[in-house]
């Protein structure tokens, strides 16, 4: 049997709705209580995730910001030094192409983070 994944799209790192618009996800949440994991007594690292398993795979060079939010908290700075927070963001310049697609992170690995 495979061991159930987290998928990670590259694109939701330029949008305020992103990886499920903040909230945790329902994969994660079935994984948790599949496994006895309390999800209320830890918190989702979705940050942690993204710099970890997304961030290094990307083919261009980004920076990102953690945003105080109840949106995503993790989005773009800058893709290979341009600044997209303007114009992009306010949906008035057509957003970069980051690839790869996605990525899989095994929910076990999200367990470890979440668990410190």
């Amino acid at each position: 049997m495979n061991e159930p994944t987290l998928t990670l799209h590259s694109a939701d790192l330029l949008s305020k709705w992103g990886f499920n618009d903040g909230d945790d996800p329902e994969d994660w949440l079935d994984y948790c209580e599949a496994h006895g994991i309390d999800y209320n007594a830890v918190d989702f690292p979705l940050a942690a995730l993204v710099r970890r398993y997304l961030l290094p795979v990307l083919d261009q060079a980004v920076t990102v910001v953690d945003i105080e939010t109840i949106h995503n908290p993790i989005r773009v700075d800058t893709v290979n030094g341009q600044d997209i927070t303007g114009d992009v963001y306010r949906g008035r310049a057509p957003a970069p192409t980051l690839t790869p697609e996605y990525v899989k992170v095994p929910m076990s690995e999200v367990a470890k983070l979440a668990r410190g």
